[in-house]
């Protein structure tokens, strides 16, 4: 990959399979074998910016931790039952508002080779959980699809999950990388989902993503084939134009892809930690998405006020049903029980009601309002 200027392998790993293809898939890329990271380390620390520098280079390692954890949500609002895979940390793009660039301690693009771990985790992690529905992907600390043209991992993903029907799994992504998914066969219990947002934001707070235009066009593509698909407005930001550009990108969502292929669509609006804002000012010296009106949630989270949220999202609900019908299953990220009520006429009580809600059994009887 262009983007790469370095790929440090941990000598530990150098014989693994995962790491030869990635060498393999980057004959341009110069590589060392180290024993441990430390002069990386100090090398980044040196930097105007670790966090911008260390997605120039690729770390080669071993998951010495759990592949499989629950997904941390956020304290005081309700949450979904969501599981993330950690195959990998931080990713080649650079998102103005991405919350990795504060909580990320080691900011290199990090691949985790020691599939065969992940493989017998997952299989303990299934056995445990088989009595009811799971949605589980990998889009958490990484793109999901962002580093697959040198890694390949999708297709293997993909391939164990297929024929797991209580279970959901989702390839989330901002990228048009699906030539690997594209490379298999379609399979109805994966989801391939992408993040979208107006054209302006993508345009000027996604750096390194592709045009909106295109990640739509890329999931008719996947739609098309018999994937299902999901998308994730999230986050949504307040600005001048925001109701029209909006409006623009749903209106093309739901001409491309059919509302019946869209297995879950979510909404969150923009949301950080304090101790962000600082972090953000210094990278991206001319966004000005941080500046609105903004309090502290019950998680300590900047958010807009309730009423700005409630706003925009009963506009943006508007938008999707009337496009897209009300056939597409619409969830909230961290929001409290009054938005749902407000905003979606649902009102969940705990996470596993939202999994109530999306999964794909559920035939719309259950309302929880």
């Amino acid at each position: 990959m262009k983007a790469i200027r370095k790929i440090y392998v941990d000598r530990e790993i150098y014989s693994f399979p995962l790491t030869r293809t990635i060498l393999e898939n980057c004959p341009d890329v110069p590589f060392k074998v180290i024993r441990n990271k430390r002069e990386v380390d100090e090398m980044l620390a040196s930097s105007a910016d670790p966090v911008g520098e260390g997605k120039k280079y690729l770390w080669l390692t071993r998951q010495k931790g759990a592949f499989v954890k629950p997904c941390p949500c956020t304290p005081h609002y309700v949450g979904c039952n969501y599981f993330i895979i950690n195959a990998a940390l931080n990713c080649p793009l650079d998102c103005s508002y991405c919350i990795l660039q504060l909580y990320l301690t080691n900011p290199l693009t990090t691949i985790y080779v020691n599939l065969g771990d992940l493989w017998k985790e997952l299989d303990a992690f299934l056995r445990q959980k088989r009595a009811r529905f799971l949605r589980i992907g990998t889009g958490e600390l990484s793109d999901s699809l962002a580093l697959d043209p040198i890694t390949k991992t999708s297709g293997e993903l993909m391939a164990y999950f297929r024929g797991k029907g209580d279970v959901s799994f989702e390839l989330k992504t901002k990228t048009t990388n699906i030539a690997g998914v594209l490379a298999g066969p379609a399979s109805e219990n994966t989801v391939i989902s992408w993040s979208l947002n107006s054209a302006r934001i993508a345009r000027e707070e996604e750096k390194g993503a592709p045009p909106v235009d295109e990640r739509i066009e890329a999931a008719r593509i996947v739609s098309e084939k018999g994937f299902p698909v999901g998308f994730h407005f999230d986050p949504l930001i307040l600005y001048g134009d925001w109701e029209e550009d909006y409006a623009r990108v749903i209106e093309k969502l739901f001409r491309a892809v059919k509302p019946s292929r869209v297995r879950w669509l979510s909404l969150g609006s923009l949301r950080f930690p304090p101790a962000l804002k600082p972090v953000t000012e210094k990278r991206f010296p001319q966004t000005k998405i941080i500046y609105g009106e903004m309090v502290r949630g019950r998680d300590g989270k900047l958010r807009y006020f309730k009423p700005l949220r409630l706003e925009l999202y009963q506009k943006i609900v508007g938008l999707i049903k009337y496009w897209g019908g009300d056939q597409v299953p619409l969830y909230f990220c961290m929001e409290d029980t009054e938005v749902w009520r407000k905003a979606l006429k649902k009102r969940p009580r705990r996470k596993e009601e939202v999994e109530l809600i999306l999964s794909p059994r559920d035939d719309g009887s259950r309302s929880l309002t």
